[in-house]
């Protein structure tokens, strides 16, 4: 038996899934979150998917995507390129 790859299109190419992740946005534009689109058997390939794997319960979800939180489907390359999620926020004062 052979394993299907599921393929998406993101950033202009047709790439599989398993080459992919979903980076969570904060509303000030900053990355505060990833999770890979698929690995095993998981896919996440929707961003609905991606949202109830990131935030289990819905009234978790309702309240981030109403404070304006965003998911993003991008390649691992561009991930690599683009986003540090180790960069501390600049917009977050910092504690006293």
């Amino acid at each position: 038996m052979t394993a299907l790859t599921l393929m998406v299109e993101v950033d202009g190419k047709i790439r599989p899934l398993c080459n992919c992740t979903w980076i969570t946005w904060a509303p000030c534009g900053c990355p505060c979150g990833a999770l890979t689109a698929a690995f095993g058997g998981e896919a996440f390939a929707t961003e609905e998917q991606a949202w109830r794997e990131h935030y289990p319960l819905k009234r978790e979800r309702e309240k981030y995507q109403r404070q304006g939180y965003r998911m993003e489907l991008m390649s691992w390359d561009r991930y690599r390129a683009e986003v540090d999620l180790a960069a501390r926020c600049p917009h977050v004062k910092a504690a006293s």
